[in-house]
């Protein structure tokens, strides 16, 4: 934070009227540049604070839910500002790259789905959620998506009979057409 006394002419220095005002004026100027700095760190979406987000929210017509935690709410105000772009493979990739989500796409071009393959330990419950969202608002309607999350699973065993177990979950999410109310 800079001081007043940065400001000060040189022939006041040592002038101890000035000093006292200074000193006396400068709590003021420190609460007038935090606000200042906040004000300005509000309008960039991964610097704002939850009152720069709601007014962010407001603006693109977002409903606030201040229950969600701020990552959330900043990606979600990141997805309805991303620029017109024409959705590719590649595109989408990098998307998912950016947004910090470590997943592995593979695309399946015959069944038009698309499916995500990431590490359960390397990925939060959250970031799925945004990955889901990606995939729900930037796929075409006529392509599925699966989210495939890996886990090493130990098993204590008292005794080894020779058996083997191969657990295999996989869950399908297939989109819902949506209407368009007309007249």
């Amino acid at each position: 934070m800079s001081k007043l006394e940065d400001f000060k002419p040189d022939y006041y220095d040592g002038v101890l009227e000035m000093d006292a005002l200074l000193g006396s004026e400068q709590p003021a100027f420190d609460q007038v540049t935090v606000a200042i700095n906040r004000l300005l760190l509000n309008r960039f979406v991964m610097k704002a604070d939850s009152d720069g987000l709601s007014l962010l929210e407001s603006e693109l017509g977002i409903e606030t839910d201040l229950t969600q935690p701020l990552e959330s709410r900043r990606y979600d105000i990141l997805v309805r500002m991303l620029p017109p772009h024409p959705i590719t493979f590649k595109y989408l990739k990098d998307l998912v790259k950016s947004f910090g989500i470590s997943a592995s796409l593979q695309r399946d071009v015959l069944r038009q789905a698309i499916t995500s393959y990431s590490r359960q330990d390397s990925v939060t419950t959250e970031q799925l959620r945004r990955l889901r969202y990606l995939f729900s608002v930037y796929l075409p309607g006529n392509m599925t998506y699966q989210l495939i999350t890996m886990g090493d699973v130990d098993v204590p065993e008292m005794y080894n009979l020779g058996v083997a177990l191969d657990v295999h979950t996989e869950v399908v999410v297939m989109p819902q057409p949506v209407t368009l109310g007309g007249s």
